[in-house]
Parts: structure tokens; sequence; C-alpha cells
């Protein structure tokens, strides 16, 4: 009898915290005891999958699992790796697991009590439910649990839904035992939801407090919010349940709706992504078409705010065309010059910017609101994702005062962060891999802030590293970092972080952590295995068994105040090093702030003989290598042109 109500007990706190009206979620009616897998250096004990991880443990990172295929993470909107915000010492990690099985959608858990030196896996999340079809988890770490969340593939004669559930490990920390799954959607029959995207948050009273965002992929592609409230902490059998859905975004109705000769619409509107800081100010932001284009043209970002941890949600606020047009217009060189130096293209009238769909969302302490997105050219014709170097990833930061009206347009600050020309736009390696490069679409872009340092943000991609095999040039994709010391104004060079040496292997899709602490970043990415395709005929690297890495990563600390590494106060360029020089000399210039900059070697009668730089750089201080072997001896001059400020200087070249 005692038995009975123990279970009775667990059973009405796992409903009490989401009280929704449920199909059967789960075929079994009490927890189970699972598998406890320890990653052991560069593999993962009792599991062998692939050999992919054979020999190789990558610098700062370790393999952590497998999965069957690589399309758990391949979108930038759910959030696999959670690290707790009151004890930083615990980290949880939500993903796809290796099974081997026809259905490729395992739910594994990955946890460490110990800052990621050792690590408890845990199998099998969705046992019973459906045919095992589990699609992009996302994990949370509470003070008491480890949750992991997740869309299940659940179809009929008729129709497939997705079905969002959640679980966690029933005796917490490393206790190895897991609830079962239970349903978080109120009506799961009519909206078919995918994708979540999670916060949480402790209240100003201490009360847990979940917000998620789903996208309803049945048709009409709408938007749908859900929220719970526990008292008190989550490990409290207490709770408010789960708040009703919520459609944050009508898609029809708030943005542009074309419809295909089938009558399903045509969707330009991004999944989205939100973000809440802890006094409860917070963000949900997408990209898409406005309805009426004659207020908004732009394929551009749309935001909602909440200030009471997402009970109450504003309209929307927008970037306004004329600050797209006056940042991105004199960036876009209006032609292009082809494989043949006598073909020349040019873009047509109405070129403007294309903000891509897949970004990241982060609200600072300070309740303003930084966004990272793909922007590209956009045309009557098309969009160009190659035109020039300026295409890439962008930073949007919208200060908390620029929210005082209801909804509109808000002021915007915009910053370079990193070209993706070559990443979107390379040949792909020789690894039968028909087309592996990362799209505007796609990019795994991640965010996070620094707990000590409020004007100290991060970011990581990933992108193609370009190498020449015998005459052909390949990219092997990298994970990329870079950081902001000025809140997103200014970004450093990215840094690649998991340059192994080794031709053939890539890395994709990171997700970092919501926060840094002093320089430090946690990130979860995972790698493909090429020896081990999961399609008669891969497309992309997802199409293979992956291998799951996880990553502390270390910036360098932050500076105590008057001391940090302060940014070039006026544009200088220096002298070259050596000089005189034979045949190859250094060229060096500091820029006070990012633009379009321009180095370029000239001879004595004034021609040009080489362009060292044409394009956009960040603030800082610059190096460039001129190699004059194939010039002859005699005096060069070096010119550098940015914003208003140019200046030459001379060199000696003697052979």
């Amino acid at each position: 009898m005692k038995k009975i109500m123990v279970l009775i007990l667990l059973c009405t706190f796992s409903i009490g915290l989401f009280a929704v009206e449920l199909s059967p979620p789960y075929k079994k009616s009490v927890m189970h005891r699972v598998k406890k897998v320890e990653p052991v250096g560069n593999s993962v004990a009792g599991m062998t999958p692939g050999t992919r991880a054979s020999g190789l443990r990558e610098s700062n990172a370790v393999i952590i699992d497998s999965s069957q295929n690589g399309y758990g993470m391949i979108v930038s909107e759910t959030n696999p790796i959670s690290v707790n915000p009151q004890d930083h010492s615990k980290i949880s990690l939500g993903y796809r697991q290796y099974s081997d099985g026809e259905f490729a959608g395992q739910i594994g858990m990955a946890t460490s009590t110990d800052s990621g030196e050792s690590w408890l896996t845990i199998e099998n999340y969705n046992t019973g439910l459906s045919n095992n079809g589990g699609r992009y988890p996302s994990s949370i770490a509470t003070a008491g649990y480890p949750l992991v969340l997740w869309n299940e593939y659940e179809g009929n004669a008729t129709a497939t839904h997705g079905v969002p559930y959640y679980s966690y490990d029933w005796f917490g920390w490393g206790g190895g035992y897991v609830w079962p799954a239970v349903g978080i959607h109120n009506n799961p029959a009519v909206n078919d939801s995918w994708i979540i995207t999670p916060t949480q948050n402790i209240d100003q009273d201490g009360n847990f407090v979940m917000n998620m965002v789903m996208s309803d992929w049945g048709g009409d592609r709408d938007k749908i919010h859900f929220r719970a409230q526990s008292n008190g902490a989550f490990s409290s059998p207490a709770g408010t349940p789960i708040s009703d859905s919520y459609t944050i975004v009508s898609t029809a109705e708030d943005f542009l709706a074309e419809f295909d000769t089938n009558g399903d619409l045509i969707n330009y509107t991004a999944n989205g992504n939100m973000d809440i800081n802890s006094s409860g100010v917070g963000y949900y932001a997408t990209v898409s078409f406005w309805g009426d284009t004659l207020e908004v043209e732009n394929h551009t970002l749309f935001v909602k705010r909440t200030t009471d941890y997402g009970s109450t949600w504003s309209d929307w606020y927008y970037i306004p065309d004329e600050t797209i047009t006056n940042y991105f217009e004199p960036i876009w060189p209006d032609s292009l010059v082809l494989t043949d130096p006598d073909s020349t293209y040019y873009l047509g009238e109405g070129q403007t910017a294309f903000l891509g769909y897949d970004m990241d969302v982060l609200t600072d302490e300070s309740g303003g609101l930084h966004v990272i997105a793909p922007v590209v050219i956009q045309t009557d014709e098309g969009i160009y994702t190659g035109w020039c170097e300026e295409v890439g990833l962008y930073s949007f930061y919208i200060h908390e005062d620029s929210f005082a009206a209801p909804n509109g347009p808000v002021q915007t600050q915009i910053g370079y962060v990193s070209s993706m020309q070559l990443g979107w736009n390379i040949l792909d390696p020789p690894t039968g891999v028909t087309d592996q490069t990362p799209g505007y679409q796609q990019n795994g872009v991640s965010l996070a802030y620094d707990l000590n340092d409020e004007d100290r943000l991060y970011a990581v991609f990933y992108t193609g590293d370009t190498v020449s095999v015998d005459t052909s040039l390949y990219s092997f994709l990298e994970i990329m970092a870079t950081e902001s010391r000025d809140n997103g104004l200014t970004w450093s060079d990215p840094v690649n972080i998991t340059d192994n040496g080794l031709e053939g292997y890539d890395e994709t899709y990171p997700h970092m952590n919501r926060f840094g602490v002093d320089g430090q970043v946690w990130i979860m990415y995972q790698a493909p295995d090429y020896e081990r395709p999961i399609q008669d005929e891969p497309y992309i690297e997802a199409d293979y068994t992956n291998w799951l890495f996880f990553m502390k990563y270390n910036f360098g600390p932050t500076s105590i105040a008057g001391e940090q590494n302060a940014l070039p106060e006026t544009y200088s360029l220096e002298n070259n090093y050596p000089n005189p020089f034979n045949p190859s000399t250094m060229i060096s210039f500091n820029l006070p702030v990012q633009g379009m900059t321009k180095l370029t070697v000239f001879d004595i009668t004034g021609r040009e003989v080489q362009s060292l730089h044409n394009g956009m750089l960040n603030a800082g201080q610059h190096d460039f290598e001129f190699n004059a072997a194939d010039l002859a001896s005699g005096p060069y001059f070096y010119r550098l042109e940015s914003a208003n400020f140019q200046e030459v200087k001379k060199m000696l070249l003697i052979k």
C-alpha cells in the first residue's frame, strides 16, 4: 500500500506542474531506471557506433555521446546546453541519442555536477512513446533537477503531429531515474508543434518560471507560447498549472500571407527565439515580411516584449526600413567581377538587406535586446549569399529605452560580426557529401553574455575553413568564436576553436549556455562520422551518425575597470616592418571603429600592384603581409583608406 501511495504522489506532482488536457502521453506508468554511461577520454565507454572518435580528442572538448543523425541540434532556437544559474558546477545536455534502430529519435540527457569534469549519460527519456521519434531536444538545469524537453513525432493513419514533452531525472542531479514523459500541450490533436524554445527564471518571490514558444507546422505556421510557474523551486510538488496555449504570432494575420496553388501558406516567418532576464524583462523575436509592406518593406526583425516573466506580451516592435537602408546600402558594392576579368555582373535596382531565419536572441540584465542574425542581399531576382565579403552575421542591439512606446519602430544599433561569404559559397570536401556547407538559413548561431561584465558578449557559429587539396579548394567546417567588449557595437576577429589540424573532420551546430563567467563559456557541438551514413544518399552532414562534444572555452578574463584592452582612439598607419624588405613585409594599422577599409599597394608610377584588403573590418589593430616576390626592386607605396581617414607611406624592396 505504501508503494502505491508513493506512485500516486509522484504522478500528482508531475501533472500538478503541467496540468493540461493530454492525449495518453506514455505507456509506462512508473519511472524507470536507465543505463548510465560515463564518457572516458576520447571515447564513450560501452558505445561504439562509429569510428570517427578513434584517437580524436579535441583540445578542450570531450565526447559525451553519439547521435543517430545530426538533426537534433540543427536549429539555433533550441537550448540543448544549460548551466544552473545558482550553481555553475551543474550542467545538463539534452540531445538525440544513438539507438541503432529504425527511428533516429531516442532522447538522451547528460549531466555533470563537477563543472564538466565527469558526466553521467542517461538514455531513453521517450521510452514508450509512439515510435521513438524524439526531435529538437533542449535542456534546463534547474536547482533540483535536470530537465529535458523535446517534440515527439507521432503519427497515425490520417495525420502526423509533433507533440511536446518534458521529463527529468527524478532522483535529482546524478540520480539516474527517468520520470515518464509528460505532454505539455493542451491540445496536441489540433496543433502540430515543433522546436521548443525554452527559458527558465526565478522570479522576485523565488518561484520557478518556465516559458516556451513552439511553431505550429499544421498549416497556419503560428507560434504558440506556454508558461509554467511553480510555487517555490521546481523541487516543490505544489505548483501553478501551465497556462493555456497563447498564440504569440498569428502568421497569416501579422505578416505577409501568400498561398500556393494547394492553398498552403508560403512561409516567410522564422520560428523565432526568446530570452527573459532575471528581472522578468524579455523578448520574443522573429524575422519576416510585414503584412503591410508600405509600412515595412524589408524582411526584418519583429519583436514582442514582456516585463512580467512572460505573463503578458506587448504588440509588435520592428526595425524600420530607414535604419536598414542607411546602414547596409553603403556597404553593398554595385558590381561583382566574375572569374573572367572582362566579365562584370551588376546588382539590379531595388537591392536591400534580407535578415535570415536562423538567429539567436539575448536579453541583457539592463533590459536591452541583442540579436545576431545572417544578412544577405535581396533583389527582385532572388537572394545573393556570395555577392561580397560583407554578407554575413550582424548583431542588432535595441536599448531598453527604445521600448517606451507600446509598439512600433525602434532605434537599433548594428554591428558587423563576421563575413560568411566563403562559408555560404565554397566547394565541398571530398567526403562524399553533396552539400554540407552552412547556409544562411541554418548557421548554428549562439549568443551569451558575461555575468560579471555587462558590456561583454560572446558569439559562436560554424563556417567553412578553406583549404587547398591538390588543385582544388575545399571547405572543412569549424566552430568559430568572437566576443564584443562594447555591448555588441564591435566584435573581435573570429577564432577557430575546433581546429584539430585534420582534413576531412567537420564540426557543426554549436550551442552555448546563455551566460558566461569572466570570459569562460560552455559550448555543445557535434561532428559527423562520415564512415556511418544513415541515408542511402546523404545530402548534408546531419545525414550521418554524429558525435556530441562538450567544450569549455575561455575568451580571457574580464579586465578590471580601466585596465581592459582598449580599442584604438584614432586611425593610424604604421611603418612596415622590415623595411627595406625582401620579398615580404608586414603592414599594420589601427581602426577606432568598424568600417569599410581599403589597403592598397602602388608602384612609383601610381599603378596599383596589389589590393591587400577591400571590405569591412572591425575596430582594433590589423596586420597584413605584402609579398613582392614577383615584383622588381624599387620603392613602393601603401595607402590606407577608412571612413574619412587616408594615409600613404613608402617602403623599399631590395632583391
